[in-house]
């Protein structure tokens, strides 16, 4: 009879410390929310210069696996996937020149790609520290950005300046600064929608 209650007893305080540890359990994380580009009210493009002019471009195929909530941070990565060979900047002489293989040799490279999973807060908005791949040459790109959630819909814009040469982008003659210069601002201006 007593190792019997020993038994039950020593069961009753393994129950006990069970339901305590579960009470003190932390909550679950959050789940960061996945949004799906609206592509008709969104831009991935670029601002560059050549030869002293400024012109604009613009990607129009991508994909955007984009996970971001503003209280799961650690939870939020973006995963973009650029189809170098849809750019379009308004020239049919520039627009022909930039698939070819002094730059985004798109016959050999059809893809970039920006990966991004440490996203951080900052006094103006976020930033995502991440790595963008053009041409096979990866190098960290950091990413400052502003998001805005209205409901089931989001608004992401952001900007970053980029040496272009670093990615092999712009070989030979347009290599030389003077016709065609090195920095290129990267502009991400995006409408999303909460994924179902």
């Amino acid at each position: 009879m007593t190792q019997r209650f020993v038994r039950m007893t020593n069961r009753l305080i393994a129950a006990g410390l069970t339901a305590t540890v579960m009470i003190g359990a932390p909550a679950p994380a959050l789940a960061a929310t996945q949004w799906t580009v609206v592509d008709e009210d969104s831009r991935l493009g670029f601002e560059a210069t050549q030869q002293g002019g400024e012109f604009e471009g613009r990607f129009e195929s991508f994909d955007a696996d984009l996970r971001f909530s503003a209280d799961d941070l650690p939870g939020s990565r973006f995963d973009v996937r650029i189809r170098t060979g849809s750019v379009e900047t308004g020239s049919s002489q520039r627009d022909s020149a930039l698939p070819g293989e002094d730059w985004f040799n798109v016959d050999a490279f059809p893809e970039a790609t920006y990966v991004a999973d440490e996203i951080t807060s900052t006094a103006e908005g976020y930033e995502a520290a991440g790595t963008l791949t053009i041409r096979e040459n990866t190098h960290p790109v950091t990413l400052p950005f502003t998001w805005e959630t209205d409901g089931n819909r989001a608004f992401m814009d952001g900007s970053v300046v980029i040496d272009r040469t670093r990615f092999g982008v712009g070989q030979g003659d347009w290599s030389d600064p003077s016709v065609s210069d090195h920095e290129v601002r990267v502009v991400v201006d995006l409408t999303l929608s909460k994924a179902q």
